[in-house]
């Protein structure tokens, strides 16, 4: 199967494009709807949850594809990932003519004991760009950097609560399987079957996205686990 090829075997994004190419209004609404919750979440994150300047942008970009689709190539990637493509240079843009200069941050720990982690992700929440010190004078970097995250944190909504769940005890605080397991109180095989399903969805939902490679967001310690531990014991 192609990788724009859709589970309800309705028509590929290749064709679906063609059509919109030829003003088929309904093919584009098609591709709206399948497009629409990974396009506006992503941007509504990079912009710190501006719903309104989130709603903007995903509108010119969504008018670039009915006025582009001729330009949309399947052997160049996954029409999602094209059209994040297109929110994402407008998205950018718009933060550029809103801070002409972004301030510069180097987060370090605060005064209440956050950690530099923790206190990377609270600038982050307040609309500071922030860079690390590998990227001190690259703004294009931080920019990037920040679209990922928006990306990746807008693919987690596609995961069920429980794989989230393990997915932040795993990420965030650092268990082992194991350790989650004694922490939820589920079935080691349980919380296997779990992470196992969750870095397949994402794979899936960041498949032709670019610039992302979805395993970059797998913990290290627990994607060995996951292959390493065995086959779990069919609990659910």
């Amino acid at each position: 199967m192609t990788s724009d090829a859709h589970a309800d075997s309705g028509p590929t994004d290749g064709d679906l494009m063609a059509r919109v190419a030829a003003g088929d209004e309904a093919a584009f609404a098609l591709v709206y709807d399948r497009t629409i919750d990974a396009v506006f979440g992503s941007v509504v994150r990079f912009l710190n949850n501006d719903r309104e300047a989130a709603a903007d942008i995903v509108q010119e970009a969504y008018l670039a594809v009915w006025r582009q689709a001729d330009r949309y190539e399947p052997e160049s990637g996954s029409l999602k990932g094209w059209i994040l493509a297109i929110a994402r240079n407008r998205a950018i843009d718009r933060l550029r003519a809103a801070a002409r200069r972004p301030v510069i941050v180097h987060p370090s720990p605060t005064a209440d004991g956050a950690s530099e982690t923790e206190a990377e992700e609270r600038l982050f929440a307040s609309g500071r760009p922030v860079m690390t010190p590998s990227e001190d004078g690259d703004p294009e970097a931080t920019a990037a950097r920040r679209w990922l995250t928006a990306v990746v944190r807008s693919a987690l909504g596609g995961l069920s609560p429980q794989e989230r769940q393990v997915l932040a005890l795993a990420y965030d605080d650092g268990l082992s399987q194991s350790e989650i397991a004694a922490r939820l109180g589920w079935p080691l095989g349980t919380v296997k079957t779990r992470t196992r399903r969750a870095f397949s969805t994402l794979r899936s939902l960041l498949e032709g996205v670019p610039d992302v490679a979805p395993v970059a967001f797998v913990p290290p310690e627990a994607a060995a686990r996951a292959s390493v531990e065995g086959d779990d014991d069919g609990s659910r």
